[in-house]
């Protein structure tokens, strides 16, 4: 009788004391969140803080630890599955043992639908080529490759009168021509699979992609004023050039030069580093320099930040941008990556383009943008000399900044930058 006892509380559903874990408010305005992955399966045991899952909202990356030790019995939501803030998550047998019952192999749509693509790529591969296993031997003799032979005979079939063209050199075997290994070519994305679609199909947001909507919305209702200018890029390709020469395990683009050479610039112009609201007459000089960066990621345009740049040297802003990076390609930035940021930059020149029209993030009212660098033949005494040059846009809120604090503004930037050396006097 004991022994039956026994056995009824480990797995009577009755003897269980289950908990349900609701999901909390991750700040303020955030209605949902999407389910990012599940690091564990049901029927597992887990322990109190373990990582149980990983979400995104629109302010940043979250993990749902587990508040107790148990045994997880079911999931609410699936992977890529919107999860409303407030309600249940999954449910724990707290105490619980694992069930000696199998558990249904479940499986995300993700994992389906790559198993079918994949199982679907390895039949056309066997379907490709068909011929007779003489014609093959004979291909296989002159080492030539069958898919690259244009087949004449019926349903695609391969002739033999198709594979002697080639080797009589009649004919040429069908070759894709590779790309150059330009750094400023850029390459047409590749096509991967082209189904025709055949119905309309209702694609709901990400959190990313509605922060984004929320953020651009609000940023129509500011008169941007809008500034070009041509930067020479010389002196800091060869400072660069020397410096990456004695750094390790760190990369170092232009972007941390571009920043630093900001906040000094922002402290002729400290209108530059204000927000703003238009329900108030008052906008707030900023006393820390948090310039956010636009990053094109898997997700989307993610724009976190990088604190207090006026306190921090060139190598610790590509420490930190190199931190960002990761983390944005992840999908992993937190709320505090993303939130407080005063200024913007974005390198748009990294995919390609020159000049562009940056949009502001509200409140912030003063964003730049990079275009490519480009060689460009100019005129220096009586030679002809090649120069570098950097292609910059800039965008202020025209309400509180005008076209002459602009002007100004940007002729100290480009200064720095076609100067590095000055950088070198306000080095703490």
């Amino acid at each position: 009788m004991l022994v039956r006892l026994a056995r009824c509380f480990h797995k009577s559903p009755l003897c269980m004391k289950l908990e349900t874990f609701i999901i909390p408010q991750p700040g303020e305005g955030i209605a949902e969140v999407e389910i990012i992955r599940w690091l564990v399966k049901p029927n597992e045991k887990v322990k109190e803080f373990d990582i149980l899952c990983e979400a995104r909202s629109d302010k940043g990356f979250i993990e749902y630890k587990s508040p107790f030790t148990g045994v997880l019995k079911e999931f609410m939501y699936k992977s890529s599955e919107m999860a409303q803030i407030g309600s249940p998550l999954f449910k724990i047998d707290v105490d619980g043992e694992p069930s000696s019952e199998p558990i249904a192999d479940t499986k995300t749509p993700e994992q389906i639908e790559s198993e079918q693509e994949e199982n679907s790529d390895q039949y056309i591969k066997k379907a490709k080529v068909l011929t007779t296993p003489h014609i093959r031997a004979l291909a296989k003799k002159h080492k030539l490759d069958l898919t690259k032979v244009t087949p004449t005979g019926k349903d695609g079939r391969i002739l033999k009168e198709d594979v002697l063209k080639i080797i009589e050199g009649t004919q040429q075997p069908e070759i894709t021509a590779p790309v150059a290994d330009d750094p400023k070519h850029i390459s047409p994305p590749i096509m991967s699979k082209t189904f025709s679609t055949p119905e309309d199909k209702i694609i709901k947001l990400t959190p990313v992609q509605r922060g984004m909507v929320k953020s651009m919305t609000q940023a129509l209702k500011i008169p941007h004023l809008t500034y070009s200018e041509d930067v020479y890029m010389d002196e800091i390709i060869a400072l660069r050039s020397q410096l990456k020469a004695n750094l390790k395990d760190i990369k170092l683009t232009f972007m941390p030069f571009f920043i630093k050479a900001l906040s000094l610039a922002m402290l002729d112009f400290p209108i530059i580093n204000s927000i703003f609201s238009d329900n108030t007459s008052e906008c707030i000089y900023k006393a820390s320099h948090n310039v956010s960066i636009a990053m094109d990621s898997p997700f989307g345009l993610i724009v976190p930040n990088i604190k207090d740049v006026q306190n921090k040297s060139i190598f610790e802003i590509a420490k930190d941008m190199n931190r960002l990076q990761d983390l944005g390609s992840k999908g992993k930035l937190t709320d505090n990556d993303l939130k407080n940021g005063t200024v913007a930059l974005s390198n748009i020149g990294s995919i390609g383009g020159t000049y562009v029209a940056p949009v502001i993030m509200p409140p912030q009212v003063f964003i730049g943008a990079f275009g490519a660098t480009r060689p460009r033949l100019e005129k220096k005494s009586s030679e002809i000399v090649e120069k570098q040059i950097l292609a910059t846009s800039w965008s202020a809120d025209h309400r509180i900044i005008d076209g002459a604090t602009t002007a100004r503004f940007v002729a100290r930037w480009k200064a720095l930058i076609e100067n590095p050396s000055i950088m070198l006097l306000h080095l703490k």
